[in-house]
């Protein structure tokens, strides 16, 4: 049900999907904390970190044709120690893909759904999630590359109609808080576009490393581009100190525009857009998880492993209202430390591989 095979344009959009969807929810507000009017030259050096991130884990692949993540950790490491990175991941995206379900039910509820359980809002991405993975991958691929383009005219869209609301005194400082700050936010901005290193899952169902590195390596120009025209965009509209208070800047830009009687608050079409996120980034997420873990446990338990990480997504997703402050703290640490995991662990894979093939030329 996996067997894909994909073009540059599909990894283009399955490596956007897991970076862009940050933007549309909390993202901004995190970086306009740590960084105030600074955090649009923060994206852009996560982007350019993270560029040479990919590079690295490229030429991992590259030492292990053939085979994906998992299976190239398993061939550097040794297969137990591979195993245990496969599993480890998989519990990772689990949770990181369980606390993004919560945040997209938070902010429909906020939005537009303000009577209905955050159990149910939940519950029907995941349902969805679930569906979309229990078709296969094709069906995944399939429609990351159709809504791909609908997303970003949407942000376009907004962008262009907010021109009237705009105020570039709105961006001085430039460097906000200072370059301490710029440089936490600049951490933090490069978890939430770790997602790029997920494509390296996918390895064999590319035509070469070529086409992984080109994928790649587009998809975070298009996800640098629209990331920080949209942050600039978003500062020059409420600038930052406001941003500060948002849930959702993207949903705010919505409800700000205003041209005449006829023609303003389009929060509610809007929605369309975020649904359409929210379900495609977490049917990745939990495919991801899952090719993570069936790498270790084996293909023949796809439906298992899909309805056991849906549950571990479930379970983080629903977390009591008591224990919100628990998620918060969660997602302070995952964008500013997971990245060590994320990408830490790829490119000490590239050292060793390059030690172990340098010593076997030598002999």
């Amino acid at each position: 049900m996996d067997d894909i095979r994909l073009r540059t344009y599909d990894g283009v959009a399955l490596a956007s999907f897991l970076c862009i969807p940050w933007l549309l929810f909390t993202g901004p507000t995190m970086l306009a904390r740590q960084s105030h009017n600074g955090a649009w030259i923060a994206l852009i050096a996560s982007h350019f970190a993270m560029m040479l991130v990919f590079l690295i884990v490229v030429e991992l692949m590259r030492y292990h044709r053939g085979k994906d993540l998992i299976t190239a950790a398993q061939a550097a490491v040794g297969r137990p120690v591979g195993a245990l990175y496969g599993l480890l991941l998989a519990v990772y995206l689990c949770l990181s893909t369980g606390f993004f379900v919560r945040e997209c039910a938070e902010t429909f509820k906020a939005y537009g759904l303000s009577i209905t359980p955050i159990y149910v809002i939940a519950g029907l991405i995941v349902v969805c999630a679930v569906a979309m993975n229990l078709f296969g991958g094709k069906s995944i691929i399939k429609s990351t590359s159709l809504f791909f383009i609908v997303i970003l005219l949407g942000v376009l869209f907004i962008m262009v109609l907010g021109l009237n609301r705009y105020n570039t005194d709105y961006l001085f400082p430039v460097l906000g808080y200072g370059q301490t700050g710029i440089a936490n936010s600049s951490q933090s901005a490069a978890c939430m576009i770790e997602g790029v290193i997920i494509l390296a899952l996918f390895a064999p169902a590319f035509s070469g490393t070529a086409q992984l590195r080109k994928s790649g390596l587009l998809a975070l120009l298009v996800c640098a581009v629209v990331s920080v025209a949209f942050y600039l965009c978003l500062m020059m509209m409420f600038s930052a100190p406001v941003i500060l208070n948002m849930t959702s800047g993207f949903m705010e830009m919505g409800k700000s525009i205003y041209y005449n009687r006829f023609f303003y608050r389009f929060e509610s079409a809007l929605l369309f857009f975020l649904i359409f996120a929210a379900v495609l980034s977490a049917s990745l997420g939990l495919f991801a998880a899952r090719k993570s873990a069936g790498a270790i446990l084996g293909a023949h338990s796809h439906r298992a492993l899909t309805l056991a990480c849906s549950v571990l997504i479930l379970a983080v997703a629903l977390v009591p209202a008591n224990m919100l402050e628990l998620s918060r703290h969660f997602f302070a640490g995952t964008r500013r430390y997971s990245i060590f995991f994320m990408a830490g662990v790829p490119v000490l894979l590239f050292i060793i591989s390059s030690v172990k093939r340098m010593f076997k030329h030598e002999s």
